[in-house]
Parts: C-alpha cells; sequence; structure tokens
C-alpha cells in the first residue's frame, strides 16, 4: 500500500557482530577445557577478554553518538583492572561467574527478528548447559557423566558455536541502542541464584546434583510465580508483559530525544508545515522497535524503511500513518507511537495556523497601507478641490490675490503629492519632512480661509514639525468637523496652536453634539463606522503619532464643547 523502498545494502558491524559472539562463546568454553594447563588457559582467557573488549567497541562506534562512546570507553577502561585479575589469578570458580554475567548480557540484547532471537537462545542455551552439565560438576568434583559420553558431549557442544558462526541473523533493520539493563540483570541474578541453589543443596542437603538442579529449577519458578501473584495484587493496573518491556527503560529517552529535535527553533521557525511534517516523521522512524512507516498527508504520501507482518494503523486529523514492526506491537506501544503521532500533528497543525496568520496579517497590512494611501489621496484632492474653488470664485479685479495663494499652495501640493507617490512605491517605510511650524500654519490658514473656521495661535517658539503627521491630523479633524456642520448648521470651528521651547499643542474643537461613548472608546483605536467615509480616518492618523513624538487624543467631550488635541509628549 505504502511502496515502502528497499534498505540501501550496506556493510557495517551488524553483519559480522555474531561471529565475534561465536568466538568469544568459543574461546570461553575453551578456558575449562580439561587438560590445559594453567598457562594455556591464561593464555586463551586472555584472547577471549581482547574479542570482548572489541565486540563492546564495536556496538559503541555503531550504535552510540559521540560522547556515549567516550563514556563506553572510559567504562571499559575501568574493566581492565578486574579483567587483569581474573586473568592473573585464575580460578574455575570465577569464570563460572563470567560466564553467567556473560549469559545476563546475551539476555539483554534486543532481538527483534526471529532467527536473531532463536541464535540468542542457542547461545544462551549453550553458557546454561555448560555452567550447569560441565563446570559445576567439575567445581564440585562430581562424576555426573561416564568418560566417554563427557567427551562425545563436549565436542557436541562445539556445534552451538559454530552454528552462530554461520548462520547470519536478520538484520535487515539497522541495529540502534539494542541491549536492555533490566533484562540484563534479571537473567544475571536468576542464574546466579540457580546457581548458590544447587551448591547449597548438594553441600548442605547432600542431594546429589541432578536433584539439587532439580529443586532449585523448580523452587526458583514457583518464586517467581508467587512475586508475579504478588505483583498483579498489589499493582492491579499493571502487568508482567509492561515490566519486561524494553520500553519502561528506554521509550522516555527516545521521546525526549524526537520532542528535543523537532522543536528545535531552527527546524520549527525555518521549515513550511510539509517540510515540518516530512521531518518529524523520518524522526519517528529511528525509534527502534519500527523497521518502517507510512503516511497520508494533505501532500500526499510517502514511505521509509521496509514493511512487516505487524502493522498498526493511526489517523489523526488530516494524518493517516501505518507504523511497521518486526515484533508484535503491544497496546503500550501503540499507545506510545499514537501518542507521538498525535503530538506532530498537533504540531503541524500549529504551524498550519502560525502560516495562514501571517499571510492574514500581510494581507491586513496591505489592505491599511492601501486604506491610508486611499486617505492621503483623497486629502490631496479635497485640498486641490478648495484651490479650484478659490479660483472659480475669484472675481477679475482680485486674480492677484488668486496668483499668489496659487504661487503659495501648489508648490506645497506637489510636495505632498510626491511623498504620497513615494509612499505607494514604499510602503513600510515612514519618513518625515520637517517645516517651522509658522510656515505650516499660515498654509494652513490659505488652505481654509474661506471654510468659516476660527483660527488662534500663540507661537513663542518657532519649532520644527512633521509636516504630513499635522496636515493628516488637521485635515481629518476638520473635513470631521466641516460635514458635522452639514448636520448641525450653526457650529463654530475653532482651530488653536500653541507652541512654547517645551512643547507643541494643536487643538481643533466645535460647539456641536458629543461624540457617543462607544465611539468614543474606538475612535482612535480601530476603524469606526461613519456617515461620511470609510471611518479610518483618524484611526491612521493616531497609528501615525506612535513614532514621532506626539500624541492625539480627545481632551474634551461634552455638548457644545469637542476638543481634539495633537500635542507632543
Amino acid at each position: 500500500m505504502w511502496n515502502l523502498p528497499d534498505p540501501p545494502a550496506t556493510t557495517h558491524f551488524a553483519d559480522h557482530e555474531h561471529r565475534l559472539l561465536a568466538l568469544l562463546l568459543f574461546t570461553l568454553y575453551l578456558v575449562l577445557w580439561p587438560g590445559w594447563s594453567e598457562i594455556v588457559a591464561q593464555a586463551i582467557l586472555l584472547g577471549h577478554f581482547v574479542l570482548f573488549f572489541v565486540w563492546q567497541w564495536s556496538r559503541s562506534h555503531h550504535n552510540h553518538p559521540q560522547t556515549q562512546q567516550q563514556t563506553q570507553r572510559w567504562h571499559n577502561v575501568l574493566l581492565l583492572p578486574l579483567v587483569a585479575a581474573m586473568v592473573v589469578f585464575f580460578h574455575s570458580g570465577v569464570i563460572i561467574l563470567w560466564k553467567l554475567m556473560l549469559l545476563g548480557i546475551l539476555a539483554g540484547r534486543y532481538a527483534p527478528h526471529l532467527r536473531t532471537r532463536l541464535l540468542n537462545v542457542l547461545m544462551l542455551a549453550f553458557l546454561l548447559f555448560d555452567v550447569f552439565g560441565f563446570n559445576l560438576p567439575l567445581l564440585l568434583e562430581l562424576t555426573l557423566w561416564s568418560p566417554d559420553i563427557l567427551d562425545i558431549a563436549r565436542y557436541l557442544m562445539l556445534i552451538a558455536p559454530v552454528v552462530v558462526f554461520l548462520v547470519k541473523p536478520d538484520n535487515s533493520v539497522e541495529p540502534r541502542e539494542n541491549m536492555d539493563f533490566f533484562h540484563a540483570l534479571s537473567a544475571f541474578l536468576l542464574s546466579l541464584n540457580l546457581l548458590f541453589g544447587v551448591l547449597l543443596l548438594v553441600k548442605l542437603m547432600a542431594l546429589s546434583y541432578v536433584q539439587a538442579v532439580s529443586y532449585a529449577t523448580g523452587g526458583l519458578l514457583l518464586a517467581v510465580l508467587m512475586l508475579s501473584g504478588l505483583w498483579l495484587n498489589f499493582a492491579a493496573h499493571d502487568n508482567l508483559q509492561q515490566l519486561w518491556s524494553r520500553h519502561l527503560l528506554n521509550l522516555g529517552h527516545h521521546f525526549e530525544q524526537w520532542l528535543a529535535s523537532l522543536t528545535q527553533p531552527g527546524t520549527y521557525k525555518t521549515l513550511s508545515p510539509e517540510q515540518f511534517l516530512e521531518s518529524g516523521l523520518q524522526q519517528l522512524n529511528s525509534i527502534p522497535w519500527l523497521c518502517g512507516i507510512g503516511w497520508q498527508s494533505p501532500y500526499g504520501h510517502g514511505a521509509l524503511g521496509q514493511e512487516s507482518k505487524h502493522k498498526a494503523m493511526i489517523a489523526v486529523q488530516s494524518l493517516d500513518v501505518a507504523v511497521y514492526s518486526p515484533t508484535r506491537i503491544s497496546r503500550s506501544y501503540y499507545a506510545h507511537v499514537k501518542l507521538l503521532v498525535q503530538l506532530l500533528e498537533h504540531f503541524h497543525q500549529a504551524k498550519r495556523r502560525e502560516e495562514a496568520f501571517a499571510q492574514q496579517a500581510h494581507l491586513k497590512a496591505i489592505h491599511e497601507t492601501g486604506a491610508k494611501l486611499t486617505h492621503d489621496i483623497k486629502n490631496l484632492l479635497q485640498s486641490l478641490y478648495v484651490i479650484t474653488s478659490a479660483i472659480e470664485g475669484a472675481q477679475p479685479q482680485h486674480f492677484g490675490d488668486t496668483q499668489r495663494l496659487l504661487q503659495g499652495q501648489l508648490p506645497h501640493l506637489s510636495q505632498r503629492l510626491k511623498r504620497t507617490l513615494d509612499k505607494l512605491q514604499q510602503p513600510t517605510q515612514s519618513v518625515y519632512t520637517n517645516i517651522p511650524i509658522r510656515t505650516w500654519w499660515d498654509n494652513l490658514q490659505a488652505r481654509y480661509r474661506k471654510r468659516s473656521i476660527e483660527f488662534s495661535m500663540s507661537i513663542m517658539w518657532n519649532a520644527n514639525i512633521p509636516e504630513d503627521l499635522f496636515d493628516n491630523v488637521v485635515e481629518n479633524l476638520l473635513e470631521n468637523a466641516l460635514n458635522k456642520r452639514k448636520r448641525e448648521s450653526e457650529l463654530r470651528i475653532r482651530v488653536a496652536l500653541e507652541t512654547s521651547e517645551n512643547q507643541v499643542k494643536l487643538t481643533v474643537c466645535d460647539n456641536g453634539s458629543k461624540v457617543s461613548k462607544d465611539i468614543e472608546k474606538q475612535l482612535l483605536n480601530q476603524p469606526v463606522p461613519s456617515r461620511d467615509g470609510f471611518g479610518i480616518g483618524l484611526y491612521q492618523a493616531a497609528k501615525q503619532t506612535i513614532h514621532t513624538g506626539y500624541r492625539l487624543h480627545i481632551s474634551h467631550n461634552q455638548a457644545g464643547q469637542v476638543c481634539f488635541e495633537l500635542a507632543s509628549v
């Protein structure tokens, strides 16, 4: 269904690990071979430990990151004195304990495939039979086999290392961190308990060796069953499968790695939603007990790894995922990978919403810029209308005054038109032209001299002001007041300017009806409903003051006195 690609054919340590293990078993088996001198046994044991360290180094080099490789090397260095002591002070009892430790290490290896598990069971059986069939009776000086049978059995035992050496395990999935300390420790302690049980039964109760092994094995199984029953009674919500599942110790680590990698700022911010989703699924495939993954998303379908007969389907919102495992997928495993897929889809949807919000913000910025420029053009057209009205109503004997008005206002109008065109080309840049306030005030009075507006001033300091800002604010306020006069014919409009060395204050007032409370709260913060325009003029003007050092606010709002004030802060 998912068309998973074939894994690349690579040669690495996993292809030869079984041969190293076979040599480890073979050399360790030969150490206690009867008839060797102590020097020969010590030499074989030394060769065994050399192979052991090569095996450990190879596993660390291929299955762990650099920091864990360094830690593994230090552990090997710390083992060297113990190994040297075992070689120098050679004793069969110590070799038996080492064989049980090696048995625990092999029992803790994670074997995902059937052939690998069978070879692992063969190695464990080989070590157990070697310890309890040959080494322990020899240590107790017991005769368990007749000489002929003993020789045949010893040679037949060599079949196990040969099989392990020749039969390649199924390592089609690249090995990852495949050692479970809990399994290893449990196997070592159980076999050690069995060893001490046999010793106690033989020495204290004088039982035969076969009886001692049978009783010790039965007692150990009974103890495990009793402990299991107590566990189930006192921990009703858990079960033994969870206790013996390696994910209890390892899944948290992989979960943290996956989540930390997924939420890295460099990963989360720079990738598109599609790339982010694919990156998360690729990291999901790195979980040790998965051999393949396939998915169907809004962007299409994809696959990684390889298929197997053990499969689980997970559907979360717009994402359908199929995960494949070389072993049966338990409920715990399924719940875990489902949680990871849900988290991935949650972050993916957050990325999609973030992208949608960014597009909306971009469109909003375009809309607001267009609205602001439209309003600027509207103010320019109004100023042009005022000038043309003055020309149309001028008498021939007043043409000199009209020409002076045009000479004074047309250059100013040209400059404003040029700035508006510049904003159309670069809408994100706000550049203000400063002019002396007296010049600006004279131009303002000239433009509105025939609109029945009262002007008053107290200019104590001829400060420079941002021309665009003051033009935009005053023209919006005066246009609103003039439109209000159409509804309230007796309306008086007053414009007052006060300047000092420390402050500039411009006030536009009228004696009409007050602004309603609802409109007053929104007027300078957002667009408002308007009878005469778009309702965005004062909102845009207030936004324009943010980085200029001025503030626009309503200073009075009551019937007979409605005042807007633009003042420096």
